[in-house]
């Protein structure tokens, strides 16, 4: 039970600082919000390296995480900003809107990277040998000639 809880800190501490993240953001400011969720990192990092349960893919998610919701953040307090007149207006500004864009860009890449991309140098290692062997094995033929081509004396391999 302690060894399942002891595995399970970091998940929570991470989801709590994501709810605090929330509250910040809606009580206090956008920066304050950001320094939070940064510091809210670190705990993370350090709670589970002293728990023995750091895994470096998780810290790439959270920290892609922490970036996509930082930028859904700048986008719906900078980007787009309501108007007193005409009742209901919004107005959209563009610098704001970029840098969220970017920064969710940014954020998701490593994201879409692990998604498609799990293991590639095992990949490539596994596809070579298979060449080296299929050369190996046929080390008996040789090449046809024009004159065998035309013949239809060969056998396809």
């Amino acid at each position: 039970m302690v060894d399942n809880l002891k595995q399970n800190i970091p998940t929570i501490q991470i989801i709590l600082g994501y709810i605090l993240y929330i509250v910040i953001l809606v009580v206090s400011s956008l920066t304050a919000a950001i320094l939070w969720i940064i510091f809210n990192i670190y705990i993370w990092l350090a709670c589970s390296i002293a728990l023995k349960t750091y895994n470096v893919k998780s810290f790439i998610y959270i920290l892609c995480y922490s970036g996509i919701s930082i930028a859904i953040s700048i986008f719906f307090i900078s980007g787009v900003e309501q108007l007193a007149y005409p009742e209901g207006a919004l107005m959209f500004n563009v610098d704001n809107i970029m840098k969220a864009c970017l920064l969710f860009f940014i954020s998701t890449i490593p994201i879409i990277i692990f998604a498609y991309n799990s293991n590639p140098i095992a990949e490539v290692a596994n596809k070579e040998p298979a060449v080296i062997n299929n050369k190996n094995n046929r080390e008996d033929w040789e090449e046809a000639t024009l004159e065998d081509i035309r013949s239809g004396d060969y056998e396809a391999l």
